[in-house]
């Protein structure tokens, strides 16, 4: 069955089909999330809060691309997430573990070992902080065109922004990567 057909159903009372959606498209919107978050307890959270707005305004939504709407929304959740993250973080200033506790914490020795331990760790964490680096709206584009293959007129659907808006934002957001990574050595 098609998501258009799913979600009719739904909308029409038949409530037993989020768990085909949610079963569908959890794996990318928990991924989308992790991505996002950078911790995999507050990506659960994420992506559960992700299908909960779903459930809430299935009655309004409007069948276009259900992937799509779902990393929309996932977005949208996430902003909400640095935002609230932000203002703890202000709150709570000088009382945040170190950085190489938390990796320790998330990556115990041992547990990642050889060229595919801590190297690709750390490999993927200066990545991370590089995309950081970027504007948001510039990273957003990016992670959705290349890690999620998403053409620019469906990332356009998703942000609002025009299709000349993305590519721009794409075009400029692989530039500044890039530069930064040429300045890490880590751009052959």
């Amino acid at each position: 069955m098609d998501d258009k057909e799913l979600v009719r159903r739904i909308q029409n009372g038949q409530k037993e089909y989020l768990n085909v959606i949610a079963d569908r498209y959890y794996d990318d919107i928990y991924n989308f999330c992790c991505y996002h978050s950078g911790n995999r307890e507050d990506a659960y959270d994420l992506a559960q809060e992700t299908f909960l707005r779903f459930i809430r305004y299935v009655g309004q939504y409007k069948y276009v691309n259900l992937k799509g709407y779902l990393l929309t929304v996932a977005m949208n959740v996430c902003r909400n997430y640095y935002r609230d993250k932000k203002e703890e973080t202000d709150r709570t200033a000088g009382e945040q573990e170190a950085p190489e506790d938390a990796i320790h914490r998330e990556y115990p020795p041992g547990k990642y070992s050889g060229q595919d331990g801590y190297s690709r760790l750390e490999y993927c964490m200066v990545l991370k902080n590089i995309l950081a680096k970027i504007p948001e709206v510039q990273r957003e584009a990016v992670i959705l065109h290349h890690f999620y293959g998403y053409k620019n007129r469906e990332i356009a659907r998703m942000t609002g922004a025009s299709c000349a808006a993305v590519k721009s934002r794409v075009n400029q957001g692989l530039a500044q990567l890039r530069r930064l990574l040429e300045k890490e050595d880590l751009y052959e």
